[in-house]
């Protein structure tokens, strides 16, 4: 079995983080490292994890962002496969063996599905996987960070995460290993997300607004076609703006449209609406059909 080490960025998160932690300590197939790179916390996060977890390694740096979080993590491991965990996330105790289980020759990269704040169902035996593209990527971020098991070669060939696109770096980050690798995803829950109260997932505003840096840095070196490139970038803001609109939130659903349009992409529009946002608003109402 290949050695893995295991990167957790935290900031704040003592409350969170000894789950987080057990969840690693728990798994079926054994971890060689643990580190947690206390990212400035002010609440006593790098201190409790040493008292409790004295096989953890602690490194503690001044607060900038999750993406040097990481990328300081990366530079101290050790383990041939790196496996992302935020310290407010849990994974599914098989986690690591269901992504060994489907690595093949020429996968760099695994990931799979999460759930939010339910309870982990056995994992079939074999895990069910899929294979994704550079454009299956472009045209939705396909998982979560906590979910991603990756080559260290890979992650250090591409520099880590980029703090430029904070907000958007893990989905930058998948791309560009889209380019180097296969990617598989194990189509099973492996992780819980946990909804806090200052997770970067509660503003979809700076979600939205971060996601438009991160685009402008592929749309010149894209693996697509700039026709597709701009449909796709289109049908980012229709979903976006559809989701302002479902908040109530009609000035910034007018500023996702007018910048649309100051973006010369309107003549995408007939593309990007039926099909990329008509099928996705339909898999949704299914998916609401059935829960």
């Amino acid at each position: 079995m290949a050695s893995i080490s295991v990167v957790i960025p935290a900031y704040n998160a003592q409350d969170t983080i000894v789950e987080a932690l057990r969840s690693v300590l728990r798994q079926s197939v054994a971890v060689e490292q643990i580190i947690v790179v206390d990212d400035g916390s002010t609440d006593g996060t790098a201190q409790l994890v040493r008292e409790q977890f004295p096989q953890v390694l602690v490194e503690q740096i001044s607060n900038g962002g999750p993406s040097r979080a990481r990328n300081h993590g990366l530079q101290l491991a050790t383990g041939a496969w790196i496996a992302f965990l935020d310290a407010d996330d849990r994974w599914h105790p098989n986690k690591m063996a269901a992504q060994m289980d489907v690595v093949e020759d020429g996968v760099e990269l695994l990931a799979s599905d999460w759930v939010r704040g339910e309870r982990f169902a056995p994992v079939p035996h074999p895990p069910p996987k899929s294979h994704l593209t550079y454009r299956d990527l472009l045209s939705l971020n396909q998982f979560q960070t906590s979910t991603v098991l990756m080559t260290r070669r890979l992650a250090l060939a591409l520099g880590g995460f980029d703090s430029a696109v904070d907000g958007a770096e893990d989905w930058d980050f998948w791309l560009r290993a889209a380019r180097e690798t296969s990617i598989v995803k194990v189509d099973w829950p492996l992780v819980q997300y946990r909804d806090v109260p200052t997770g970067y997932s509660k503003d979809v505003w700076r979600v939205y607004a971060t996601m438009q840096p991160m685009l402008d840095k592929h749309r010149d070196n894209a693996l697509i076609s700039h026709r597709d490139f701009s449909t796709l970038e289109e049908w980012h803001h229709l979903r976006f703006g559809v989701a302002f609109i479902l908040a109530h939130d009609s000035g910034h659903a007018k500023k996702a449209w007018r910048n649309a349009v100051r973006r010369s992409l309107l003549p995408y529009l007939p593309r990007a609406f039926f099909g990329y946002l008509l099928p996705f608003l339909m898999r949704r109402v299914r998916q609401r059909t059935h829960a």
